[in-house]
Order: structure tokens, then sequence, then C-alpha cells
């Protein structure tokens, strides 16, 4: 997890205390926005981790078609 992610959560989590009203925060508490910042950040991993692997499909993709194109390339 990076630093950007991390914050982008706290950001995420401070937002939605924002629309609840001062004795909503209280009752939620603490522990519980930290687990929600946890569940926001686990869930950004993913999302990045399933756009690398998609990438990374592409690039292997684009490497086998080079090498096929340089296998049967004519002069």
């Amino acid at each position: 997890m990076t630093q950007k992610q991390t914050r982008h959560a706290q950001d995420v989590v401070e937002a939605f205390k924002d629309k609840l009203s001062k004795s909503g925060v209280d009752h939620v508490g603490q522990k519980h926005f930290d687990e929600l910042q946890l569940l926001i950040e686990s869930a950004i991993d993913s999302a990045v981790f399933l756009e690398l692997e998609r990438i990374a499909d592409q690039i292997d993709s684009l490497a086998h078609n080079v090498r096929h194109n340089a296998e049967h390339f004519e002069s």
C-alpha cells in the first residue's frame, strides 16, 4: 500500500464522517472508522492489483506478438 492510497482511504473516511452528525460520529467510534479505512485500503489494493494484472496480460500479449512477427519476418 502506498502512502497515496492510504491518504486517499483516510480522505474517504473523513468525507464520510463529515456527512454524519457529531452524535453519529461519537456513536460509530474511532475503532470502526479505523476498520472502515482498512476496508477501503483493501478495496483500493484489489483494484490496483487487478489493473496491474490486466496491464501485465497486455504486455505479455504484445511480447508474444513481437516475437511471432520477428520469427516470421520477411525482408
